[in-house]
C-alpha cells in the first residue's frame, strides 16, 4: 500500500502540518483550536501563516478577541514577542499595520503598545538586526531602515510609508484612529501625515469615502498642511471630493435606479444626528480653535439635533431593526451629510478659483463664417476633416493634453462637470464672486462646463441661483479656441450617453438641449464661428452625424415593423365587423340590443380606427426627409402618436374579442369565467405595454421639463 495522503510531503513546501491545521481552524472561526495547535508547537508561532509573510500572531490579532492574543503572546519569550511585534510582512507591514486596519477594539493596539513602553528591546536582538543583509539596499534606505529600529513600532512605515496611523484613517477605522493618535509620543504627527506617494492621511480618507474619518483629522490634525496639500495627481482634497458625485444626496436622488419608496424613506429620514463614530459624540475631539485663513474647526463639526430630531433618529434605528432594507438608506444619507459638511468646509479654505483667465472672455468682434456657396459640400468636407482629427488624436498626446488640462481644473469648475450642486452651493455661500471663475488652462467658465457635460442639474442651478446678469455674462464668454457654450453643447467630446430608449429620442434630448442653450446664449453669438470657421450649427451637424445615422436607420425599422402590425390589426378588426357574432336575424343582428353586443361593436370600430390612425403616423414617418432638426419635434411626436394608437388598437381589439366570445359561449357576465376570459384577453396587450414603456416615459418627460423650465422661469423673475 502506498502512503497516507496525510503523509505525502510536497518538495518545497513552506508550511507544516501543524501550521495546515492552524489554517484550517483560522479559515473556520475555531479559535479554541487554534490556540491548542500553538500551544503544543510553541516555534511555529513566529512562522510564515500566510503567503504575504503573516505570522499566527497576526491572524490572533484579527480575532477581534484581545484575549486570544494575549494567551498565545503567553507562550514567547520577551525576546520572541519583540521579533513578533516588529516583524513585517511582504508588504511592510507590522503587527501595528494590520491591527490598525482590521481591529476596532482598542486593547488590540494597546496590548502591543504597553508591551514596548514597559519591555526594553534586548540588546542582542537590535545588535542582530544591525547585522541583516541589506546590501541591496541604496545608502539612503539603508539610514532610513536604521532610523526606523530607533523609532517606536506606531512610527514604522510600510513599503508605502505608511504609519499604522496613516492605515487606519486610510481604511475607515475611526475608533481605532483616534485612539493612536492619543498613544502618540510627543504629539508630533508629521510622520504620520502623509506616505512616501504624496498622498495624505486627509486624502486617504476622502479616496475611501471616509468622512466621518475626514472631520476628525480636520478637527484633531494640522489642518493647515492637510486641506490644501496636493497629491501625487496634484489633486487637492477638495477636487478629490468634487470628482465623486456618488458622495452626495443630489446625485442619490436624481438617480433613476433608485425606487419611489427609497427616496421617500430617505427625504423623511432626519438630515441631523448622524454623530461620528468612535467619538463619543466629539467627546474625544479636542476643544475648537478658531484661525482666519482656513475657517473654524466648529464648521467641520456636525450640527447638534434638537429634540426632535433625535427622537426621529430613534424611531427610524428601531424601525431599521425590523425592516433591514432601510439600514443602507441610513448609512447613504450619513454620508452624504458628512460628504457635504467637509465639503462646507474644504470650500471655506479653497481661493483656487480667484486664478482666473481674464483674456478674451468676452468676445467683442463675432467671428462670422465664410461665404460659401456649396453648404452641402464644405460641410461634407469638414465632418471628413473632424472625423480625421478624431483618429489622429488618439495616435497623438491630444487626448493627454485634454486630461492634463482637464485635471487641473479647480474644484468648482470639476463640481460643476460632475453635477455636485451641494459644492457649488457652499460656494455660493462663502465665495459670492467665485461665480466668474474662468478656467486659467482654457478659458472655461461654470455655463461652458455645465452644458458641455450636458449637466442639466447644473444649468438649473445656474438659472435659479444666479442673477440674469450674471449668467447673460457667463454665456458671453468665449474660451481660448473661441467656443461659446452653444459651441461646447453641439461638441460631443464629453457626451455620457443617454437613458431614453432609441437613438432617435436620444438625438431629440440632444437638440431640446441645444435650443436650450441657444436661449441662453446671446444672439449675437449664435454665428459665431470658433478657431476652426465653424459656427455651433456647423459643429452640431458635424459631430451629430453617426447619432443621426443611427436615429434614422433606428426609426426606420421601427416604422416599419409597427406599421407592419397597425395594418395586422386594421385588417383582423375590419374582417370583425361583417362577422356578427350571434347571427342574424333578417338585416339585423340577433343581439342587437344587448349590452355585450353593442360593447363589441364600439370596441371593433374603435380598433379600426386607431389602427388606421396609427399606420397613418407611421407611414408619414417613412416618407419624412430624416433631416437633423426633423429630430427636434416633428419626428418623436409621430413615433410617440403612432405607438400611442397602436397600443390604443391592440387594446380595443382585445376587448372585442373578449366580448366576441362572451356572445358565442353565452356566458354571464357576472360569472368569474368572464373575468377569467378577459384577464387572457388583456395580457397580451399588458406585455406589449411593459416591454414599450421606456418610449411612452418619454412622454411624462416631456411635461416635467415643461413645467420645471416654467417654474425655472418665474423664479429668476422674482429674483430680478
Amino acid at each position: 500500500m502506498g502512503k497516507k495522503s496525510s503523509e505525502i510531503k510536497i518538495e518545497g513546501d513552506m508550511f507544516s502540518e501543524t501550521l495546515r491545521e492552524a489554517q484550517k481552524a483560522y479559515r473556520s472561526n475555531e479559535w479554541d483550536k487554534f490556540i491548542k495547535i500553538f500551544a503544543d508547537n510553541k516555534v511555529d508561532l513566529l512562522k510564515d501563516f500566510d503567503l504575504f509573510g503573516n505570522t499566527a500572531i497576526t491572524m490572533a490579532a484579527r480575532s477581534k478577541n484581545p484575549e486570544i492574543l494575549k494567551e498565545l503572546l503567553r507562550n514567547l519569550s520577551e525576546e520572541q514577542k519583540w521579533r513578533a511585534f516588529r516583524k513585517k510582512n511582504s508588504q511592510g507591514n507590522t503587527l501595528l499595520h494590520d491591527i490598525a486596519v482590521n481591529c476596532s477594539t482598542v486593547a488590540m493596539a494597546d496590548i502591543v503598545l504597553d508591551f514596548e513602553r514597559t519591555t526594553p528591546l534586548p540588546p542582542e536582538l537590535a545588535a542582530e538586526e544591525e547585522e541583516e543583509d541589506i546590501a541591496e539596499l541604496s545608502e539612503e534606505e539603508k539610514k532610513e531602515r536604521e532610523e526606523e529600529k530607533k523609532r517606536p513600532l506606531l512610527e514604522w512605515k510600510n513599503l508605502k510609508g505608511e504609519t499604522p496611523v496613516f492605515k487606519a484613517a486610510k481604511f475607515g477605522n475611526l475608533k481605532m484612529l483616534s485612539h493612536l493618535v492619543t498613544r502618540v509620543d510627543g504629539g508630533d504627527m508629521k510622520i504620520h501625515q502623509e506616505s512616501s506617494r504624496r498622498e495624505t492621511i486627509l486624502h486617504a480618507s476622502v479616496n475611501n469615502q471616509s468622512f466621518d474619518v475626514a472631520l476628525w483629522i480636520i478637527m484633531n490634525m494640522d489642518r493647515s498642511s492637510l486641506v490644501l496639500k496636493q497629491n501625487k495627481n496634484e489633486l487637492t482634497c477638495l477636487q478629490l471630493l468634487a470628482r465623486m458625485p456618488s458622495a452626495f444626496k443630489g446625485h442619490y436622488l436624481y438617480d433613476d435606479d433608485q425606487g419611489f419608496i427609497t427616496k421617500l424613506v430617505y427625504k423623511l429620514l432626519p438630515n441631523e444626528g448622524y454623530d461620528i463614530e468612535g467619538c463619543n459624540s466629539f467627546g474625544l475631539l479636542r476643544s475648537p480653535v478658531r484661525d482666519i485663513e482656513t475657517g473654524g474647526q466648529d464648521d467641520a463639526r456636525p450640527p447638534t439635533p434638537g429634540y426632535l430630531s433625535r427622537a426621529n433618529l430613534a424611531v427610524w434605528k428601531s424601525l431599521a431593526q425590523v425592516f433591514n432594507w432601510i439600514e443602507p438608506i441610513q448609512k447613504e444619507k450619513k454620508k452624504h451629510q458628512l460628504a457635504e459638511r467637509l465639503a462646507g468646509f474644504l470650500v471655506k479654505c479653497d481661493y483656487s478659483w480667484q486664478v482666473t483667465y481674464d483674456e478674451r472672455t468676452e468676445n467683442t468682434s463675432v467671428e462670422l463664417p465664410p461665404v460659401l456657396y456649396n453648404v452641402a459640400q464644405r460641410k461634407k468636407e469638414l465632418r471628413w476633416k473632424h472625423k480625421k482629427e478624431i483618429i489622429d488624436a488618439k495616435d497623438t498626446k491630444q487626448e493627454d493634453e485634454k486630461l492634463k488640462a482637464y485635471k487641473h481644473y479647480s474644484a468648482l469648475l470639476i463640481a460643476a462637470s460632475q453635477g455636485i450642486e451641494e459644492i457649488l452651493d457652499s460656494y455660493k455661500t462663502e465665495h459670492p464672486a467665485s461665480i466668474n471663475h474662468v478656467s486659467k488652462e482654457d478659458g472655461q467658465n461654470l455655463l461652458h462646463i455645465a452644458v458641455r457635460h450636458r449637466q442639466e442639474k447644473i444649468l438649473d442651478w445656474l438659472e435659479k441661483q444666479v442673477k440674469k446678469l450674471d449668467l447673460h455674462s457667463l454665456a458671453s464668454q468665449v474660451n481660448q479656441k473661441n467656443h461659446t457654450a452653444l459651441h461646447e453643447v453641439a461638441g460631443l467630446d464629453y457626451y455620457r450617453g443617454s437613458a431614453l430608449a432609441g437613438a432617435a429620442f436620444q438625438l431629440q434630448e440632444e437638440l431640446e438641449f441645444y435650443k436650450r442653450v441657444e436661449k441662453i446664449v446671446p444672439p449675437h453669438l449664435h454665428m459665431h464661428c470658433d478657431d476652426k470657421r465653424l459656427t455651433a450649427g456647423d459643429l452640431l451637424d458635424i459631430a451629430h452625424d453617426d447619432m443621426l445615422a443611427d436615429a434614422q436607420k433606428w426609426i426606420k425599422e421601427t416604422a416599419q415593423s409597427c406599421s407592419t402590425v397597425s395594418i395586422l390589426v386594421a385588417s383582423v378588426v375590419f374582417a370583425a365587423a361583417y362577422t356578427i357574432p350571434g347571427g342574424i336575424e333578417g338585416r339585423s343582428a340577433l343581439l342587437l340590443k344587448t349590452p355585450v353586443f353593442i360593447f363589441f361593436t364600439t370596441m371593433d370600430i374603435v380598433a379600426l380606427a386607431f389602427s388606421l390612425a396609427s399606420v397613418v403616423m407611421f407611414l408619414s414617418i417613412l416618407n419624412a426627409p430624416f433631416e437633423l432638426w426633423d429630430f427636434h419635434k416633428s419626428l418623436p411626436r409621430k413615433l410617440t402618436l403612432g405607438f400611442a394608437f397602436l397600443f390604443l388598437s391592440l387594446t380595443t381589439t382585445m376587448l372585442a374579442f373578449s366580448a366576441t366570445i362572451l356572445i358565442t359561449i353565452r356566458l354571464q357576465w357576472k360569472e368569474w369565467t368572464s373575468t377569467l376570459v378577459y384577464s387572457a384577453a388583456l395580457f397580451p396587450v399588458t406585455v406589449f405595454a411593459l416591454i414599450e414603456f421606456p418610449l411612452y416615459m418619454k412622454i411624462p418627460r416631456l411635461f416635467h421639463k415643461f413645467f420645471k423650465k416654467t417654474s425655472v422661469c418665474r423664479s429668476s423673475t422674482r429674483a430680478d
